[in-house]
C-alpha cells in the first residue's frame, strides 16, 4: 500500500497536480497605481483560497509581479489574467 501511495503522490507531481498553484490572477487600477492580486489554491476540494498582493506604478510591473508568482506556483492548466482600467 505504501508503493502505491508513493506512486500516486510522482503521478500527481508529474502532473501539476501538487502544491499551491496560482488559479486566477487579477490586476486593478487605483488612481495613478496598479493593484496585483494572485490567487492561490492547493486543488483541495473544500480549501480556502490563498491571497498575494502588491501594489505597482505600472501595468507592465504589476503583471511582472504575476508573472514571479506563476514561476513560484507553477500550474498545469491556463490562469486567467484579469486586468480592470475601466475604474478611475
Amino acid at each position: 500500500m505504501k508503493q502505491i501511495n508513493r506512486l500516486l503522490i510522482e503521478a500527481k507531481k508529474m502532473a501539476g497536480l501538487c502544491g499551491v498553484q496560482l488559479s486566477l490572477a487579477m490586476i486593478d487600477r487605483e488612481g495613478d497605481q496598479w493593484s496585483a492580486k494572485g490567487y492561490l489554491w492547493d486543488g483541495v476540494t473544500g480549501s480556502q483560497l490563498m491571497q498575494e498582493s502588491a501594489v505597482r506604478p505600472t501595468l507592465d510591473a504589476a503583471m511582472g509581479f504575476i508573472y514571479e508568482l506563476a514561476e513560484k506556483y507553477p500550474n498545469s492548466r491556463d490562469v486567467a489574467i484579469i486586468i480592470d482600467d475601466l475604474g478611475g
